[in-house]
């Protein structure tokens, strides 16, 4: 494992899972700003921060808690913590800093323990955009080598530059100003936004503080252990952690429930025999996923069968000679599918599939 200066941090022990190759993924949080930046106000009528805007706190078991993101608030991605007997640990930071400082806020209401170490379960914004308050506070940050190489690079793409954001707030606040006050519904939805990207502008990307590789890492709480391990298939630097006081497993982005993935990066051939690691693992466990409600193994093999049904339908209309065009066109997502969350992603999954197995998917 490696230390803020490049070194590693070896502490690494038998898990029982193999290592397997690395790919990766980008969530696009682009799509998302790029509808939040539909809708402004001026800065004077924005609500104050509200944490029920952002995500919902539910408790998996005795002292974890699961952070579940709403749509259109500033958390994005999923987050977590476990509360031991002498510390506290954070399983990803969410998009912006203000979502991370409203669930620190959330847990000081549950114990007064200090927050020992912090966890992200893979670089994409959504998941590491709060990364600066908690290095702010001295909290060291666990994640995989890679996502100290992609951080502060490739999550560019998913922040606009500061004159971009403010320009996208003007005109979303000159939009807020000419919309009638009887419009409520269009004024939230303006308002929304530009809460979005005055927390959007606050974003520093930050590197983690510690990271490894391969094997598992345990962390102590006191008496509660929770042990990290990495795995491939969403992206080449995936991590995600298990509680074996509670059975729980915080999933980062390996684990979507009844929601459709983002496939940009990921590796399918990698992350199908990845689920069935963790599933075999865990058959009994509660999981936290990426995105998505709390879960159990059954909504964690539908998505794994979801997985599965897409590479076998393009593997299909590749053997029937459709070109990626013809197959995004042709290959419709089966009915069973179609309460997942996410649609937008149907398509772009099919192309992602296809140019996986035909050898065309380029690196982001």
């Amino acid at each position: 494992m490696r230390g803020q200066d490049g070194r590693r941090w070896s502490r690494s022990c038998n898990f029982g899972l193999s290592r397997m190759k690395r790919r990766t993924f980008i969530q696009t949080a682009t799509s998302a700003v790029s509808i939040a930046l539909l809708f402004p106000r001026t800065a004077s009528s924005i609500s104050a921060p509200n944490t029920d805007d952002d995500f919902q706190l539910v408790k998996v078991a005795d002292g974890i808690y699961a952070a579940i993101a709403k749509p259109g608030g500033l958390a994005s991605g999923n987050a977590g913590f476990v509360i031991g007997n002498d510390s506290v640990l954070i399983f990803d930071t969410f998009f912006t800093p203000t979502a991370i400082e409203e669930l620190i806020s959330e847990i000081q209401k549950l114990t007064r323990l200090p927050i020992k170490y912090a966890v992200n379960s893979h670089y994409h914004l959504d998941h590491t955009g709060g990364n600066q308050v908690l290095t702010a506070r001295g909290v060291p940050i666990i994640a995989h080598d890679n996502v100290m190489k992609w951080q502060t690079t490739k999550n560019k793409r998913f922040l606009p530059a500061p004159e971009e954001l403010q320009k996208r707030k003007a005109d979303a606040a000159k939009q807020l100003s000419e919309t009638p006050e009887d419009q409520k519904d269009k004024r939230a939805q303006l308002e929304r936004l530009i809460r979005r990207l005055d927390a959007m502008m606050s974003i520093k990307l930050t590197n983690p503080t510690r990271t490894f590789g391969s094997g598992t890492q345990r962390l102590k709480l006191g008496k509660r252990e929770v042990i990290l391990a990495t795995l491939p298939g969403h992206t080449g630097g995936d991590v995600f952690a298990y509680v074996p006081s509670a059975n729980v497993v915080f999933t980062g982005d390996l684990g979507w429930a009844k929601t459709l993935p983002n496939l940009v990066d990921a590796t399918v051939n990698d992350w199908i025999p990845t689920l069935d690691k963790i599933l075999a693992q865990y058959p009994t466990a509660k999981f936290v996923p990426g995105h998505g409600n709390v879960a159990e193994a059954a909504d964690m093999k539908d998505f794994r069968d979801y997985l599965d049904d897409l590479r076998a339908r393009v593997k299909q209309g590749i053997a029937d000679g459709l070109t990626v065009d013809q197959a995004k066109e042709h290959l419709k997502l089966p009915e069973k599918y179609k309460s997942f969350a996410f649609q937008n992603f149907a398509t772009p999954n099919v192309e992602d599939m296809y140019k996986e197995l035909t050898g065309t998917k380029q690196s982001q």
